[in-house]
């Protein structure tokens, strides 16, 4: 892969942080990609893989409380990714219970008539509501 920004001429160089911990280690980083999701929703529930450090998930205009499932791939995320939940809810507030597996991480209230967007990041084995 080409450093250098083919049409100005630019270069870019990754730099790697100065942490004493991580002395004679070899660290691993995950390239950085993000992706945005549209999941089907049947009987008000949804699954989403994620893959990247950065998954915006559009779950659209909601009639009834959903369920979205949150399917991670760990070995492609590093610690802090991220996932972006969108939705908007119809004249009721429609809240969203997300879940990792049978454990329920998160339940993300909607506002009614409103569009919403909430945040949830990776800790290395769940996802955390903040």
């Amino acid at each position: 892969m080409n450093p250098i920004n083919m049409k100005n001429n630019a270069s870019y160089n990754f730099m790697a942080p100065d942490i004493d911990d991580d002395a004679d280690k070899k660290v691993e980083v995950i390239f950085p990609t993000s992706e945005a999701v549209t999941p089907s929703i049947s009987s008000n529930k949804a699954t989403v893989k994620v893959r990247r450090q950065k998954t915006i998930v559009k779950l659209g205009s909601l009639s009834a409380a959903t369920e979205l499932d949150l399917e991670p791939e760990a070995e492609n995320l590093n610690v802090g990714a991220v996932v972006i939940v969108s939705w908007t809810s119809d004249g009721t507030a429609r809240n969203i219970t997300v879940k990792v597996g049978a454990d329920t991480v998160a339940t993300l209230s909607g506002t009614a008539s409103t569009k919403v967007t909430k945040q949830l990041v990776w800790d290395g084995e769940s996802f955390l509501a903040v």
